[in-house]
C-alpha cells in the first residue's frame, strides 16, 4: 500500500504457496505491465486492486489522481483479471488538501470518463510520517467522517484499508467507529493466508481481505498480496 518499508524479494514458490480453496489477489501502486498481471493470474491470483489517488505530498499538496490508475486497471483486465478494485491514499491533515468531497468526485469523474467498471473503492487509512497526514485524533475523526459522507453520497461500494495499530494511532482509540457496515481490508505482513490473527478495531469484527505480504517481487513486478478467504 503506501510504501515506507524495506522491499522484500521472495521467490514465487514462497510468495504463492496456497490451497486450492483460497482466494488470493494482488494490489499495485507502480505501473505494472500486462505480462506481469498475466503471470500473477497464472500463479493463482484472481483479485486485483490498483491505486487511483495519491496524497501528492510535496508535489501537488491538495491530492491528485494517480497517473497510472487507468493503465494499471486496463493492464489487469488484459492480464486476465475479471474485475478490478481501486484504492485511494487521500490527502489529509493539511490546509492545502482538497475537500473529501472533491477528492472522491475526482475519482468518480475519472472512472466515468475512462469507462472503467470498479468493484470496490478502498479508502487507505494509514500514517505517512513525512507528511503528518493525521495530526490529531480529533481532526482525523472529522476528516474520516467527511470521506464517509462523500463515499456514501457517491453510491459506490466502498471499504476501509487499515489495521488495528494504525487505526488506534490515527483516531485515538480502536473503539472509535467510522462505519463498521462497510468491508474492511487489514494489513498484517506475516505471509499467513488466514484471518486467524485479526485484531478487531473500528467496530469491525470480521475482515473481508487481509494483506498478508507487502513489497514482494515476483512475475517481474512489485506486488502486495492479499487473502480473501
Amino acid at each position: 500500500m503506501f510504501k515506507k518499508f524495506a522491499a522484500i524479494t521472495l521467490s514465487i514458490a514462497s510468495a504463492i504457496g496456497f490451497a486450492q480453496a483460497q482466494t488470493i489477489g494482488v494490489d499495485v501502486s507502480a505501473l505494472t505491465d500486462v505480462s506481469s498481471f498475466q503471470c500473477a493470474k497464472g500463479e493463482g491470483f484472481t483479485q486485483a486492486v490498483v491505486r487511483c489517488y495519491i496524497e501528492a505530498y510535496g508535489q501537488n499538496p491538495g491530492g491528485a489522481l494517480d497517473s497510472n490508475c487507468q493503465q494499471n486497471y486496463q493492464n489487469a483486465l488484459d492480464g486476465g483479471f475479471d474485475g478490478v478494485d481501486l484504492y485511494m491514499f487521500p490527502c489529509t491533515g493539511r490546509d492545502s488538501c482538497k475537500s473529501a468531497e472533491t477528492q472522491v468526485q475526482e475519482i468518480i469523474d475519472y472512472v466515468g470518463s475512462n469507462s472503467m467498471k470498479v468493484g470496490t473503492l478502498w479508502l487507505d487509512v494509514e500514517i505517512d510520517p513525512s507528511a503528518n497526514n493525521w495530526p490529531s485524533p480529533e481532526s482525523a475523526q472529522s476528516t474520516l467522517q467527511g470521506f464517509k459522507a462523500a463515499l456514501d453520497g457517491s453510491g459506490w461500494k466502498w471499504g476501509v484499508y487499515s489495521s488495528a495499530s494504525q487505526w488506534s494511532q490515527i483516531v485515538g482509540s480502536n473503539d472509535w467507529e467510522l462505519d463498521s457496515s462497510v468491508p474492511v481490508w487489514y494489513a498484517h505482513w506475516d505471509d499467513n493466508k488466514s484471518f486467524d490473527n485479526f485484531a478487531a478495531f473500528g467496530g469491525w469484527t470480521t475482515p473481508t481481505v487481509k494483506q498478508y505480504s507487502g513489497d514482494v517481487t515476483f512475475c517481474s513486478a512489485g506486488f502486495d498480496t492479499n487473502y480473501y478467504g
